[in-house]
């Protein structure tokens, strides 16, 4: 049985007006987002007692440096290519949030797929190893 063992990335293209970009996608699973959070969270001490809090804004920015792996078709106000890094991926977000929330969303939707459909086949693989012709062996 082939199972996945590495992360998944994915072209997705994404229009805004008339023009289109496109970006390389690794969807997350729910353990990353789960690590995300951990990550994102920042322990204060007050008298004794510990709380924790988290920064949405660094659990946002890490989900879109470790969910946008490449992009093309990204350009800034003269023309000019924008590469994909930290710093522009961030430049990005904050002028573009939708556009950025969009791409998370279409990535998001084909990480839920890619475990139903993983989920599938276990459930496919579970069912084939009961029944009549289990019983016979």
């Amino acid at each position: 049985m082939k199972l996945r063992t590495k992360k998944v990335e994915i072209w997705i293209e994404e229009t805004v007006g008339e023009e289109t970009a496109k970006f390389l996608v690794s969807p997350a699973t729910p353990k990353d987002d789960f690590d995300l959070i951990e990550q994102s969270k920042t322990k204060e001490w007050d008298r004794n007692q510990r709380f924790e809090n988290t920064d949405f804004y660094k659990f946002k920015m890490t989900k879109i440096v470790n969910t946008i792996k490449d992009w093309s078709g990204i350009e800034d106000e003269k023309g000019n290519d924008l590469e994909c890094n930290r710093y522009n991926k961030e430049l990005v977000y904050l002028h573009n949030p939708d556009l950025i929330d969009r791409v998370l969303a279409k990535a998001e939707k084909l990480g839920q797929k890619m475990e139903e459909e993983k989920k599938e086949k276990e459930k496919n693989s579970d069912a084939g190893q009961s029944g009549p012709a289990a019983r016979e062996k």
